[in-house]
């Protein structure tokens, strides 16, 4: 009897062609795994979520073994899963290590261990099967071809063939603007798509594997893209083809490059080892999953995206766009345990859509006066170039606090890294940037109103018309005495004075306008004529976390928002449960955001609440166990520990979410790269007897 197993995308039983197909010569050679302390193994949970992500392609799926593939920016394949036999129905463990994801099958004949590898700076996935059978078996993998660039780009003319010289199904479309691979150097054809156009079931291969035949041996499954010709910007047919040959024939070394590239991600940035464990893992966990959002899109350039997901039948793959604000706020976190290269990576990259004259906005009318130049980008999709983002959608600068988050961002990077050679690259990026935020100050005040400069803390509900929140207005302020820093450094005296002038102008203002004396916590925010919003949020973290605002009434603020009605056992949420507005399941007006605790837990341990910050931390830190295997989610319930279902499953900030209090609100640590000093203000659990 021939066992068929489904292994990866989909199981079928029909049945085949008698044609014979030795895999054993195509087979490549079993190799190490090494172990790695930083291991998580669980038993599989077949809903869940995964992902293995590189610089130019991601994979990202359920522990059942069923997945989608992205090279960026498109998205090849879609898995499926059909009867009779499916691989969620019998996988049992799941292990993850930063550079290999293990998923462990075993039936009454047979044991499959499948590694997912995926390079760092490869387009394509390599899926390594390690096979120990007593039957002969039948491995079917199988996938509905997409090829479907991000969202909100969208093309025709699709089509798919079996290609029998690398024993792959070959995707593509009519202009040949990207090609793809799916297949198996030992598998043979089992479907044959229809001519322009994708078939409605599963495009299969089958790979036959005998007892004691593949003992030793790896069975390698290899998605491939390749990169476009320069001069073209189209694929070339070889060069897909070598790219596939090339993953598999030398998957050991791809693996290997893997594992010392995040070994030395480990041992070139700072370690922490406390006496838990838990602690330590997370504080690991959290640098691989920062560093997983810088990527590589071949006409866009290496940025940092915002966070994964899975698309489903649509084509947005979580936020794995460009998304400025998100860069800045994680920066932060990198800063903090010096993984600086990517950080400027980040940087120089939001720096070239950064608004100017006629960019990359075009005018409608030549003679039209410059709009909003020197405001950064909110956001951009993968896409771009497929579509035209920035003129067709006008989504691209929509958020006023991405700005003051680049002043911030610039500010933070250059203090921790000493890097000056970048700030004097970058000082008239930084003056354009600032010259915009001071001109969104209609009345005058000193801050900036969001009345005509985009969205700030919330995007959506009844506050989203404010005239200014405490959270944009805060930002602002820090960015403000950033310049100041910054000009110095340079010798700019005339823009240190300015910004010398514009501080103590502004900051007052943040008392006058928020403070709430007889609520005794700062405001939300205010309407134009001054009212202010009687709603407790824990917005005002930004500003408490820079001690921006006055020592007492932060004190008598936080006290406040560590009550239960904010606080849960599981992060902080965005609006009191005292709220006529509030909503659980509402992303803006209840839900618990990690992006939030990160600054409101800061602050926490910056002003002497360190047990109730502590609390916080641990609370958001156990996100990264679970649910995903080392990330967090965006978003979760403000009634249940669960996640949303709108929310992502790897989201950068939420990993900051917890990396930016852990470093510099329980270790106190402030690193000066410019002044050569380091501060180290430790707040620790008192039954920690040591920290390294």
């Amino acid at each position: 009897m021939i066992k068929k197993l489904i292994l990866l995308l989909t199981v079928i039983c029909s049945p085949v062609s008698a044609q014979s197909a030795n895999p054993a010569a195509r087979l490549i050679p079993a190799f190490e795994i090494r172990a790695n302390n930083l291991e998580l193994t669980r038993p599989a949970q077949p809903e869940q979520y995964f992902d293995k992500i590189g610089r130019r392609a991601g994979l990202m799926g359920y522990e059942s073994g069923q997945f989608e593939m992205w090279v960026w920016p498109w998205k090849p394949l879609l898995g499926t899963s059909t009867q009779p036999m499916l691989a969620k129905q019998i996988v049992r463990t799941i292990s993850v290590t930063p550079e290999v994801t293990t998923l462990t099958y075993t039936d009454e004949a047979f044991t499959v261990k499948e590694r997912i590898v995926v390079p760092r700076d490869e387009p394509g996935a390599i899926l390594l099967l390690e096979v120990h059978t007593t039957t002969p078996l039948a491995i079917i993998p199988g996938f509905i071809p997409v090829m479907q660039p991000m969202w909100p780009a969208g093309i025709g003319g699709q089509f798919s063939y079996w290609d029998d010289e690398v024993n792959a199904y070959a995707i593509s479309e009519g202009q040949w603007r990207a090609i793809f691979l799916c297949g198996s150097p030992a598998g043979r054809q089992m479907a044959a798509p229809p001519a322009h156009m994708f078939a409605d079931n599963p495009l299969q291969f089958r790979i036959d594997v005998k007892p004691g035949e593949t003992e030793g041996k790896f069975i390698p499954i290899v998605i491939a893209g390749s990169l476009p010709d320069p001069a073209t910007g189209k694929m070339k047919f070889d060069s897909v083809k070598a790219t596939y040959n090339r993953l598999w024939r030398n998957a050991e070394r791809y693996y290997q490059e893997n594992s010392d590239y995040y070994e030395d991600l480990r041992r070139s940035t700072m370690q922490v080892i406390t006496p838990d464990k838990e602690f330590n893992l997370a504080y690991e966990w959290g640098k691989v999953a920062l560093d997983n959002l810088m990527i590589v899109n071949p006409r866009l350039g290496r940025g940092m995206v915002a966070g994964f997901g899975l698309s489903g039948a649509g084509a947005r793959p979580g936020f794995a766009w460009f998304f400025g604000g998100d860069a800045f706020i994680n920066s932060l976190a990198m800063d903090s345990y010096g993984d600086f290269d990517k950080v400027r990576d980040a940087l120089t990259f939001t720096q070239k859509w950064q608004r100017r004259d006629d960019f990359p906005v075009r005018k409608k009318n030549a003679a039209d006066p410059p709009r909003d130049v020197g405001k950064m980008a909110h956001e951009l999709s993968q896409s771009d170039g497929v579509c035209d983002w920035w003129n067709d959608y006008h989504y691209g600068y929509n958020h006023a606090d991405t700005t003051p988050w680049y002043i911030v961002a610039m500010a933070d990077y250059v203090r921790t890294s000493g890097d000056l050679e970048f700030l004097k690259k970058s000082w008239g990026s930084v003056k354009q940037a600032y010259e915009w935020c001071l001109s969104k100050d209609s009345d005058n005040d000193g801050l900036m109103d969001l009345k005509g400069a985009g969205l700030g803390a919330l995007e959506f509900g009844k506050l989203v018309g404010i005239y200014a929140d405490v959270y944009t207005c805060g930002l602002w302020v820090q960015a403000v005495k950033e310049m100041k820093y910054m000009a110095e450094l340079l010798g700019d005296s005339g823009g240190a004075r300015q910004a010398e002038v514009q501080f103590r102008k502004a900051r007052p203002q943040l008392e006058k306008k928020f403070w709430m004396e007889k609520d005794g916590f700062y405001s939300y925010g205010a309407t134009e004529k001054g009212e202010q919003v009687h709603e407790k949020t824990p917005w005002a973290g930004v500003a408490m976390m820079y001690e921006l605002l006055d020592e007492d009434r932060t004190r008598k603020s936080i006290e406040a928002f560590n009550g239960a009605d904010l606080c849960t056992d599981w992060g902080v949420r965005s609006l009191s449960d005292k709220s006529a507005l509030f909503e659980p399941t509402n992303y803006n007006y209840g839900a618990v955001w990690p992006f939030i605790s990160s600054f409101f837990n800061t602050a926490q341990f910056e002003h002497h609440n360190s047990l109730a910050g502590y609390q916080i931390l641990r609370s958001v830190i156990s996100h990264a166990f679970d649910h995903a295997l080392g990330v967090v989610p965006e978003v979760f319930s403000g009634e249940l520990n669960e996640k949303l279902g709108e929310g992502y499953h790897h989201q950068g900030f939420s990993t900051t979410g917890y990396m930016l209090p852990l470093v510099r609100g329980m270790l106190g640590l402030q690193v000066d790269g410019v002044g050569k000093k380091v501060t180290f203000r430790p707040r620790l659990p008192a039954d920690w007897d040591s920290i390294v």
